[in-house]
């Protein structure tokens, strides 16, 4: 896959899915901005990503591996399906669904966040992330 530059545009959305799986697609672009000619920006691998990587059972190294080499998202999807735990799926979507910002500490959440305070309609942390994205590309 192409490298991406993350300080020009963020990555896919929070929620989208691929192989079943939310937030494989921002996953996926944020480590295409690491391959070289990339740039990552404001964005890293760990946190979220990491986190999910690890749910599914599937090591850094080789998910950067497989994405380098695909050609398409159908590619990285293969990879995922074939690599991933047999409940790993299941338990990354459940608890990212629900993820609270900082583990639920909305005062922690501000520090990272201050645009936060103002939102009070944003509950869940894939919602902080996206309006995060949004504010990144916005000012």
């Amino acid at each position: 896959m192409r490298p991406l530059d993350l300080s020009i545009a963020p990555p896919r959305a929070p929620r989208e899915t691929l192989a079943g799986v939310v937030f494989l697609p921002r996953t996926i672009d944020k480590v295409r901005a690491t391959l070289p000619g990339g740039a990552i920006g404001a964005y890293t691998i760990q946190g979220f990503s990491a986190m999910m990587l690890k749910t599914l059972g599937i090591d850094v190294d080789a998910f950067t591996d497989a994405v380098a080499a695909a050609s398409t998202d159908d590619d990285v999807a293969a990879f995922v399906r074939g690599s991933a735990s047999p409940d790993g799926i299941a338990e990354w979507n459940g608890f990212i669904l629900a993820r609270l910002p900082r583990n639920g500490d909305r005062n922690a959440a501000y520090e990272v966040f201050p645009w936060l305070r103002e939102r009070p309609d944003l509950i869940l942390a894939l919602d902080v992330l996206e309006e995060d994205d949004r504010q990144l590309f916005t000012e």
